[in-house]
């Protein structure tokens, strides 16, 4: 998807394929054919003016744009941008015309309207005038929360899909698609579009600045954390740190990065689905934090990446403090590491007995199965439990780490496998031979 799904311009003769607005296809009541769009548009805010402001106000807008676009429709010099600005002028107030009870009509006049003023905007020549007043619309649309904002976020929307996939203002009017969204409590009509964030990125690469990047990621997870989608909003964090490596000292120690920094670290400690710390660690805004006063989170998570149930109980005594402060659940914690502990008992090994997962896990035998039973259910050890004989057959395990020690396990399993397939490409070669050569050369062998 290169937009947000399918929207109709359906005056100007223009559709996107890109956008699926909420509130469905658009129902124009500016119709090309028996006037010109602009003069209908002109007309229909005239009477709106006139309502709202009285007879004074729609006469200077008629003096105005007699002026801007009457006087010159026919010349050569015809110019979209004096209209579109005069249309602008008069943008503000549309919403509050809007009645509370049954509004839907002028809901849709009102979308028209404003689909005919972003035909206005593609149609102005220069680059400038493109680009301030794509801003100048932007800021119209997201100045309020409380009148209409689900038409407005609309609106965003269409203006968005109006500019090709890779012009530089798509990336600039996503970013107040994002933040009005959230301002307006909409966030979650916006969530579906986050799975093509990442070709939309690729569109927008070459407009795209570090900062611009890091600014984008980091809001979208404080966005997706409102909504209560802590995942979510954790995967979008760690992008946001990623950003930063090889990044100057000033920038890791920066207040705000610092700050996301905390958040990262409570977040992989406390989600329970997250169980890899070796990349998190690895993060150089990581690295920063282990040198100040916050260190106890980093070496929280040290524990989590290759201590044991042990280990974080010593932690746990010494630093009481920190999970108290950062509101830590001592329990969670503990569930978490007695499961990467199976993950390690488990390591390269085919079979283990319940007794020696429970000195493990520093539990009695008879309450360890529970532990090796959700450790299966989560995925980190494929296998199961041999009842019979009060052990657990394993396949495989997750690795906590990918080190040095890591490599040459896998270098030894790749070399067996290899092996063992040239024995079998050996076999299945002297078996061909044979059948070539026939019953003669069999019988002689």
């Amino acid at each position: 998807s290169t937009g947000f799904g399918s929207t109709f311009f359906v005056f100007v003769g223009v559709r996107d394929r890109n956008w699926a607005c909420r509130g469905g296809e658009m129902a124009t009541y500016i119709v090309v054919g028996e006037a010109d769009a602009t003069v209908q548009g002109a007309e229909w805010l005239q009477m709106i003016l006139l309502a709202q402001q009285g007879e004074e106000a729609q006469l200077k807008f008629t003096s105005r744009f007699k002026a801007v676009h009457t006087d010159l429709a026919h010349t050569r010099q015809y110019n979209y941008g004096p209209v579109f600005e005069l249309f602008l002028d008069h943008s503000q107030d549309l919403f509050t015309a809007i009645p509370e009870a049954r509004g839907e009509e002028r809901v849709k006049e009102v979308e028209s309207f404003f689909a005919l003023v972003l035909s206005m905007l593609l149609m102005l020549e220069e680059a400038d005038q493109i680009d301030k007043g794509t801003t100048r619309l932007c800021e119209i649309l997201k100045s309020s929360t409380t009148q209409q904002p689900d038409l407005r976020l609309r609106l965003l929307m269409n203006l968005y899909n109006a500019f090709t996939p890779t012009l530089e203002f798509r990336y600039r009017v996503f970013k107040y698609i994002i933040d009005y969204a959230h301002e307006a409590n909409l966030f979650d009509q916006v969530m579906p579009y986050l799975e093509y964030l990442d070709p939309w990125m690729a569109d927008w690469e070459i407009h795209l600045s570090v900062e611009d990047k890091r600014t984008m990621f980091r809001d979208i997870s404080k966005y997706v954390r409102a909504l209560g989608k802590r995942v979510e909003s954790f995967l979008h964090l760690k992008r946001y740190h990623q950003l930063f490596q090889g990044a100057k000292a000033s920038e890791l120690s920066d207040k705000i990065v610092t700050e996301c920094t905390i958040q990262l670290l409570t977040d992989a400690i406390s989600i329970p689905s997250v169980i890899q710390f070796d990349d998190i660690l690895s993060f150089d805004t990581v690295k920063e934090l282990s040198k100040g006063k916050e260190s106890g989170l980093v070496k929280l998570c040290e524990v989590f990446l290759s201590g044991t149930v042990n280990s974080l109980r010593d932690f746990q005594k010494n630093n009481e403090a920190l999970f108290t402060q950062y509101d830590l659940s001592v329990e969670d914690a503990m569930s978490k590491i007695k499961l990467l502990t199976l993950a390690t008992l488990a390591h390269n090994r085919s079979e283990m007995t319940l007794a020696d997962v429970a000195k493990g896990l520093e539990e009695s035998e008879e309450g360890v199965e529970p532990w090796v039973v959700r450790a299966i259910s989560e995925g980190i050890i494929d296998g199961r439990i041999d009842q019979l004989n009060s052990k657990v057959l394993v396949k495989s395990s997750f690795l906590r780490k990918f080190e040095k020690d890591e490599w040459a396990f896998l270098d030894g399993k790749l070399t067996s496998w290899i092996d063992n397939l040239e024995n079998v490409i050996k076999f299945i070669g002297e078996q061909k031979v044979l059948r070539e050569a026939g019953p003669a050369a069999i019988t002689t062998n």
